[in-house]
């Protein structure tokens, strides 16, 4: 049942991602103009959904979900950079295709689901993925993608993710709740995070050449070590690791565990190729077919935990 649910959220968000490429295949719009929604949904959206998610009651039972997410937050990731790892050294992967592997989009396209699915109490648990996820981002795919021994703590620390994260947590700690209005305003804000981060992919893929495909005669490895070899491995492990007892809705909190790291390819991977001089094209187009497939890929995912 809830794999059905699944593939109809994510129906859903491709419905707009098909928008997204109409509006600029009309000449509506530009691809580049997705640019002022990328930096609407990184600096208004996603903080404002980040900072209302944490605006619920701080008991016994949420602390314990709390934790439970972080430790499997912090297993998946761990696991993905180990199988990532032995998978560059078996497929003769490259530094692109390594870190397409290994992180995953875990905050614009599991987000909009989870609160699809359960609702916009769980988004706080998808938030403890992202703390981990975003710390590995910034270290060490940084380093893997630069080939430079270098972390930016400057970048970490000034990352609006992790500030917006920051801030969420000490209002959950100190109990201190916003006004009803700015959550309201808040709120609002949060409910078209999912609609922005489809249509700014819509657009972004209306630009790109798909004959570029037939230039990479290696994309199948990524892509098929992405959504179908980690995952399976992951699901297997989290599905006996005896880790849904740990907490109370424990298994819901594995499921959101398990969906943002069997999500499609990082965005990030993209920008940092462009920004160290890597193939910032075939990083985009690991990301743009591993988009396409997950429609297919992760109810089949959360199906095989479930049975």
């Amino acid at each position: 049942m809830l794999s059905l649910i699944l593939l109809q959220q994510i129906a859903q968000l491709f419905i707009i991602i098909f928008l997204g490429w109409a509006i600029v295949k009309a000449g509506i719009l530009k691809s580049e103009d997705s640019r002022v929604l990328s930096m609407l949904l990184l600096y208004v959206i996603i903080p404002c959904v980040i900072l209302n998610a944490f605006q619920i009651e701080r008991t016994t039972d949420t602390v314990r979900m709390m934790e439970l997410s972080l430790l499997s937050a912090l297993m998946m990731n761990v696991l993905s950079l180990v199988l990532g790892r032995l998978s560059a050294k078996l497929f003769c992967l490259n530094t692109v295709e390594t870190a397409s592997v290994m992180y995953s989009n875990c905050t614009n396209m599991v987000v909009p689901l989870v609160i699809g699915i359960f609702g916009e109490d769980w988004v706080m648990y998808v938030t403890c993925y992202s703390i981990v996820q975003t710390i590995l981002v910034w270290t060490h795919a940084r380093i893997l993608i630069s080939g430079k021994k270098e972390i930016s703590l400057r970048d970490l620390v000034c990352n609006v993710n992790i500030l917006a994260i920051a801030i969420g947590l000490f209002l959950f700690a100190f109990q201190i709740q916003l006004p009803a209005v700015i959550r309201s305003a808040f709120a609002m804000a949060g409910n078209t995070m999912g609609p922005v981060a489809m249509l700014i992919i819509g657009m972004l893929m209306a630009d790109m050449d798909m004959q570029h495909l037939r230039s990479y005669r290696q994309l199948w490895k990524p892509v098929l070590l992405r959504l179908i070899v980690l995952p399976v491995i992951l699901v297997c492990v989290a599905k006996y690791s005896g880790l849904a007892a740990l907490a109370p809705h424990g298994e819901t909190l594995i499921i959101i565990s398990l969906l943002s790291v069997i999500a499609p390819s990082a965005n990030i991977v993209t920008q940092f190729s462009q920004m160290f001089g890597r193939d910032a094209l075939y990083a985009s187009l690991i990301n743009t077919v591993t988009m396409l497939l997950c429609i297919i890929t992760m109810p089949l995912m959360i199906t095989l935990f479930q049975m």
